[in-house]
């Protein structure tokens, strides 16, 4: 390969990563990184020259090997960051819950019926068995989804095999998601009330048809949401007998 064919190719992988930095790094701390990578390692000479010295085309392949090794390690180092920050930010504390009997959710956020129950059983995409970390209702597309307490939202948005999302914050420990939406309703930071309609139901994201994801957190413990629906025979209490807790790996199809 020629020194010019050589410097072509270098500028068409610089351009691609530059492109996946600037959508992953705020613009000031992408200028300092490249400075200071600059000032350590760059030499464009090389690269600009047609010397055929052999000596100088170790050095250019060499300065590239390690400039791709830096790029590496800061990709990970920022999908490291963005999966640990990720459940943090998205579960801000509620700094001001309603009371407690109306923060618990303890309704159904749809009137459909439970296809799919919180525990163990046969992935339908992926056919090994998972842990299912929620429940699952009937719900065709464009169904009502109703808050299961009041709260304030702490996410809404497009989250990978969720699809999309609402994340709700009620306090006391308690924290709801609602996932595979059609259409959100709500914003991030906005307070709801039990019973208020947040979204519409959908098939988004790891999805077999039109169905609603709910999963219900207790002190950050993925818990049996039907543990604390309504108990129409004794209205003063919640159902709470079911104290299931799930295994690490889960999935919420």
């Amino acid at each position: 390969m020629t020194s010019n064919n050589r410097f072509i190719a270098q500028s068409e992988y610089c351009t691609k990563v530059r492109g996946f930095l600037f959508g992953h790094i705020p613009a000031k701390a992408l200028v300092l990184s490249v400075t200071l990578l600059s000032s350590l390692f760059w030499n464009p000479a090389p690269l600009l020259a047609e010397s055929k010295n052999s000596a100088q085309e170790n050095s250019t392949e060499k300065l590239l090997a390690n400039t791709e090794k830096m790029i590496e390690q800061l990709i990970l180092q920022i999908e490291s960051q963005k999966n640990s920050s990720g459940e943090s930010t998205e579960f801000a504390e509620n700094p001001n819950p309603t009371s407690f009997f109306s923060s618990v959710p303890n309704i159904k956020p749809v009137s459909g019926s439970i296809t799919s129950s919180f525990g163990r059983r046969l992935h339908p995409i992926y056919n090994v068995t998972l842990f299912h970390s929620g429940i699952d209702f009937a719900a065709s597309k464009g169904t009502r989804v109703h808050s299961t307490g009041d709260g304030v939202v702490a996410f809404s948005g497009y989250d990978r095999g969720y699809g999309q999302k609402i994340a709700i914050n009620h306090g006391y420990g308690f924290k709801t998601i609602y996932a595979h939406l059609f259409k959100s309703l709500v914003r991030q930071g906005q307070k709801v009330s039990r019973g208020e309609i947040i979204a519409l139901s959908g098939n988004t994201g790891v999805s077999t048809g039109p169905h609603l994801h709910y999963e219900v957190q207790k002190d950050n413990i993925k818990v049996n949401p039907t543990a604390y629906f309504f108990d129409e025979n004794n209205p003063d209490k919640f159902i709470t007998t079911q104290k299931t807790l799930p295994e690490p790996s889960g999935n919420n199809s």
